[in-house]
């Protein structure tokens, strides 16, 4: 089994080292969701002597995981704010005055977090091409349709592990399910030049970012009905010259 995960393990291995992750630490982190794991698939009463036996963990690292505090899971404030730029209807994504009574830049950051600056939240975004303030009128214009980390920030990071994490979960269930719930495709074709690979890129970017847009605006105008479910729709095109795995 583990030998059919080296695909996995590959590429998680090269970006932990790339960040300074000692193994050590991936190590620990790595036990606290073996214990979770285990504990959801446990049916009946759930023993430390159980967990242990499914986990392999030692039981005092069970008891000292289980009384562990829960990391901070909360949603980036910049993705939010780039959202609500598009979706609200007073902003609907127009250039906006920096500050002053909504709409403006400054009320909407104000909106998102209110222990964040918005001076601070306007630096990072024109720091990463999302946004730019204009020459004559001095207002905030949006650049992309997304708010894009910069390369190797830890909001980067952070918006990798949240759209593989979320991949990953639907890929999990479709295999340990009955009836596959979530929708999983891909296309994969080998023997292309370099040029074939763009104009396929092209094409799949231009598809890709018309469809979000649209799920975008669906989502906006029709959340805050007292539903509790979320979601996250994504896609990759991902292109090498090594062999088909």
């Amino acid at each position: 089994m583990t030998g059919l995960l080296d695909t996995l393990f590959a590429p998680l291995a090269r970006l932990l080292v790339a960040r300074g992750v000692l193994f050590p630490e991936f190590a620990e982190r790595m036990k606290a969701h073996y214990l979770a794991a285990a504990r959801a698939q446990t049916e009946g009463k759930v023993t430390d002597s159980k967990l242990s036996v499914l986990t392999g963990l030692q039981r005092r690292d069970i008891v000292r995981l289980k009384e562990a505090p829960e990391p901070d899971r909360r949603p980036n404030h910049l993705a939010r704010l780039i959202a609500l730029w598009q979706t609200k209807p007073d902003y609907a994504g127009r250039d906006l005055p920096r500050t002053g009574e909504a709409p403006s830049f400054e009320a909407l950051a104000r909106e998102v977090r209110q222990d964040v600056h918005p001076r601070t939240m306007l630096d990072t975004l024109m720091a990463t091409g999302t946004v730019e303030i204009g020459d004559k009128t001095g207002e905030v214009r949006l650049m992309e349709s997304s708010y894009q980390p910069l390369a190797g920030s830890e909001d980067q990071l952070a918006y990798l592990t949240r759209n593989m994490g979320d991949h990953l979960s639907a890929a999990v269930e479709n295999v340990t399910a009955d009836m596959p719930p979530h929708f999983e495709r891909a296309v994969h074709y080998s023997d292309l030049t370099p040029e074939q690979i763009a104009e396929l890129d092209a094409a799949y970017r231009a598809g890709q970012m018309q469809l979000f847009e649209a799920l975008s605006q669906k989502a906006a105008a029709t959340k805050g009905q007292g539903g509790t479910y979320r979601f996250r729709a994504g896609g990759y095109f991902y292109q090498s010259e090594e062999a088909e795995r």
